[in-house]
């Protein structure tokens, strides 16, 4: 029998997927005449098996004899991926990327390969190797590739225009195109795109109760709870009875101010995950289960558990549980384990805090204002207030109040000014000869229609309560003409802990260590003091430990300060319900108190670190 015969014996077997046959043939043509063809055959044929090992062993020998072999090479990878080996996978699709031929089909092959073992920026040398030969037409395959890529790259504006570009051409791929563009679009917070895309990718699939919880979470996203609320029921009424299902409504019946119903979704969710955090958040916080929590979540603080993100949440919870019941040391075992998982997950980010850094970056805030120091200002009241300050600091409990106004309307946690200024602002950062004037002056007006089309809100005057806007209250009173400021300000342990005892995203990078909590109250502090003192006519400080022990006469001074009308009933806010999307959830449904006043007292010893070296950053000040 001749070597093609046996190739042909072993590659129809093989199609066939009658694998002993083909396997045997294979074999016998290696054994008889060393054939590369069947070592590479019989590679691929141990792949289809999932007997990763000897299809690598075989690959390799393929690949040695033929080391510019692109089938070869592209099939290997693939196993080395399936072998979860994507660093080899990597290496082999780098190392033949300036060889591949100018084939559309074989391009996007190792292009898409390479969006699966999550290599992004290869994809893109690879999908874009012959972009510019006029003589290669553009494939939408290859388009969506780098759609993808850009994606996995967080370049989510390139990515929608290449997403829209084929929404105009390609009408078989709708389903995909504006999932991808909402999801996109989502995460640049442009949340009506997003739901707008979200609807037109319902059209193109089949209902099924999956895409409607979607949906609901893309509505809780963009803080509307009336039609996330829709959305779940039309899932409820499919018979959905999935933990993402009980998981979601939990979240909306809290909003929702509906804290049995809430209590049974969780009940709920525990029985198809025992794990499941927003459940035991429920249970813990509205539903005051705290034994519970702790009988069911103790044995994270006592073994070693995976750094992932339900373990780090459930943590925190369970802090909570054993500080409701005064047991304040393993509460703050809790803490700490938490925040250094979280650091850990900063660190392997490249997102550590750096001192040196922040010390320079606030010190360049400082500079950023084009307002002259003595501008005038007038009594009327403003178009826009801005309450910053650190989190954590009373943000929340200002804006409820100043929200009861009737001429006012609450923007809550605003992103549009960091998104519209942000990085216009950072790239003058090296800029010595920056005028600030003149910046503001070209900017100014892109910078107002941009936050009030994201702001949306008709109202005489908008509140917006971002707290980190305190960087760049230089930049508010120049851009905006009629705007007063509120910086909050708390009493620096109390801060501190109750930063330290919240799940912040790893983008607060400060907010899992103590010291680094500790320069960055003191270096926010440092840099309100100096807008404080250079606008009195515009920025005002409010003492949360003020505020709470003197609500009347302290929120009076604020209103006149921002020249409106007081009225005594404006305190009495607690009663009228209101979605919070914050932390500060459950405190702004109850009266003003002093409750979380000197808490810090209770973790006195654990907090040293943080009083010792907010103390050395003190006196170096002086």
């Amino acid at each position: 029998m001749t070597l093609n015969e046996s190739l042909n014996i072993a590659e129809l077997a093989h199609q066939q997927k009658n694998y002993e046959v083909a396997e045997q043939a294979y074999l016998k043509a290696i054994s008889q005449y060393d054939s590369n063809d069947a070592t590479y055959g019989l590679a691929t044929l141990y792949t289809q098996t999932q007997q990763y090992e000897r299809a690598i062993s075989l690959f390799t020998k393929a690949l040695a004899k033929e080391p510019n072999a692109v089938d070869i090479t592209l099939n290997f990878a693939m196993c080395l991926n399936s072998a979860n080996k994507a660093e080899a996978a990597y290496e082999l699709i780098n190392n033949i990327k300036e060889m591949l031929p100018n084939d559309r089909q074989i391009i996007n092959s190792f292009a898409h390969l390479a969006l699966k073992i999550n290599q992004p920026k290869l994809s893109l040398e690879i999908a874009t190797k012959y972009q510019n030969n006029t003589s290669v037409k553009s494939s939408p395959q290859t388009d969506m590739i780098i759609a993808q890529a850009n994606m996995q790259s967080e370049n989510w504006a390139a990515a929608i225009a290449i997403w829209l570009r084929l929404s105009h051409t390609l009408s078989n791929q709708q389903s995909v195109i504006q999932k991808s563009l909402s999801i996109c679009y989502a995460k640049l917070r442009q949340y009506d795109n997003a739901i707008s895309a979200f609807k037109k990718f319902l059209e193109h699939t089949p209902v099924i109760s999956l895409n409607l919880l979607k949906f609901a979470d893309l509505y809780l996203l963009a803080r509307d709870v009336k039609q996330a609320r829709l959305q779940l029921n039309k899932a409820i009424a499919l018979s959905d009875n999935s933990l993402t299902r009980y998981e979601i409504e939990i979240r909306i019946c809290r909003l929702e101010n509906k804290t049995e119903l809430a209590i049974a979704a969780a009940d709920n969710a525990l029985a198809l995950n025992p794990e499941s955090y927003i459940a035991w958040g429920a249970k813990q916080e509205i539903g005051a289960q705290h034994e519970k929590t702790v009988a069911s979540l103790s044995h994270l603080l006592e073994s070693s558990i995976e750094n992932n993100y339900q373990n780090q949440q459930n943590l925190f919870i369970l802090a909570k549980a054993y500080e409701k019941l005064a047991q304040y040391p393993l509460a703050f075992r809790c803490f700490t384990k938490a925040n250094t998982l979280q650091e850990d997950i900063i660190s392997k980010s490249n997102l550590s805090y750096d001192h040196d850094a922040a010390n320079n970056h606030h010190k360049f805030l400082s500079q950023v204002s084009s307002t002259n120091y003595s501008k005038d200002i007038t009594q009327l009241p403003p178009s826009n207030i801005f309450i910053v300050g650190m989190p954590r600091s009373g943000t929340t409990l200002m804006d409820r109040i100043l929200s009861q106004h009737p001429s006012i309307e609450s923007s809550g946690e605003n992103e549009a000014l960091a998104l519209f200024i942000e990085n216009k602002v950072n790239a003058q950062k090296n800029n010595t000869a920056i005028n600030w004037q003149e910046f503001f002056s070209k900017n100014k007006q892109d910078i107002l229609s941009s936050y009030r089309a994201k702001t949306a809100l008709n109202a005489d005057i908008i509140v917006d309560k971002m707290p980190h806007n305190y960087r760049y209250v230089g930049a508010i009173l120049s851009i905006f003409e009629q705007v007063k400021v509120i910086q909050m300000r708390r009493a620096p342990e109390d801060l501190a802990l109750s930063i330290f005892s919240q799940p912040f995203a790893p983008h607060h990078n400060y907010a899992a260590n103590l010291k680094n909590i500790a320069h960055a109250i003191f270096q926010a502090n440092k840099l309100m003091d100096f807008w404080r003192d250079s606008f009195p006519g515009q920025v005002i400080d409010v003492n949360y430990n003020q505020l709470t022990n003197a609500p009347q006469e302290e929120a009076q001074l604020i209103f006149k300060f921002c020249n409106l009308d007081w009225n005594d009933d404006y305190l009495n806010f607690h009663k009228e319900h209101v979605n919070s999307f914050t932390f500060s959830e459950l405190q702004v449904r109850q009266p003003i108190n002093t409750n979380k006043q000197n808490f810090s007292r209770h973790y006195q010893q654990e907090l040293a670190i943080f009083s010792q070296f907010y103390h050395e950053l003190s006196q170096d000040k002086c």
